[in-house]
């Protein structure tokens, strides 16, 4: 992979995980905002076939390949062989301990759905030690989490479909700039969900008195 100008305001990782990788455009756009690239096990293969070096892999190791072993041999290998952990919760853990403010998430969906269930459960129970952020092909993901009343502003584009799901019953809350207002309402998951609501305008805040939401945006597509 050609050299990449990174742009980083706070310590920040990319964290590859052994799923579907973005295409190419969302993947380089991801890379230019990290400072640090970490795999989770056998996400160094797919590190691997994208052309990307990682700087530390964290896991069991059980699923990293020998082809890929030997293409990685100056990356920092981070033996946890927990069998209480999945690899994605121990490269989570790392990047807590590394003080890592934020990391982009990428693998995280394809592939077994339990797999992608489980990535979810991990994300949202580490949101509150760092800022995190899924990405795939079609959208970014992120958990917003509010122990107390808070309030999270995203830049969107008219049009832009935005997502909420609550796992589980998340109150009072309310939004702006949405199609769909939520005010002072609750999502409770298998009763209420807020699927493909829509942005008017360029930006969108979401309050919640209390509880979790992911919300997810999706990606304008590029005409050709």
């Amino acid at each position: 992979m050609a050299f990449l100008l990174r742009i980083c305001t706070m310590p920040t990782a990319l964290i590859i995980v052994n799923g579907l990788l973005p295409q190419p455009p969302i993947l380089t756009d991801c890379l230019r905002q990290v400072d640090q690239i970490i795999c989770a096990d056998g996400g160094a293969n797919r590190a691997c076939a994208a052309g990307i070096i990682p700087d530390v892999i964290v896991g069991d190791l059980d699923s990293i390949t020998p082809e890929t072993r030997a293409q990685l041999c100056t990356t920092t290998y981070l033996y946890r062989p927990s069998q209480y952990a999945t690899d994605l919760e121990k490269t989570l853990q790392y990047a807590v301990e590394q003080h890592i403010q934020k990391a982009l998430l990428v693998g995280m969906t394809g592939f077994r759905l339990d797999h992608q269930i489980c990535n979810l459960h991990m994300m949202e129970k580490f949101a509150t030690h760092l800022e995190l952020e899924l990405h795939d092909d079609f959208g970014v993901g992120s958990f917003l989490i509010a122990p107390e009343p808070r309030s999270f502003r995203f830049e969107t584009f008219p049009g832009q479909q935005i997502s909420l799901f609550a796992f589980r019953k998340t109150a009072g809350i309310h939004t702006t700039g949405l199609k769909y207002p939520l005010k002072g309402e609750s999502l409770t998951w298998a009763v209420r969900d807020g699927l493909s609501n829509e942005a008017l305008h360029t930006e969108i805040t979401i309050q919640i008195t209390q509880g979790s939401l992911f919300c997810y945006r999706v990606r304008q597509l590029k005409s050709c």
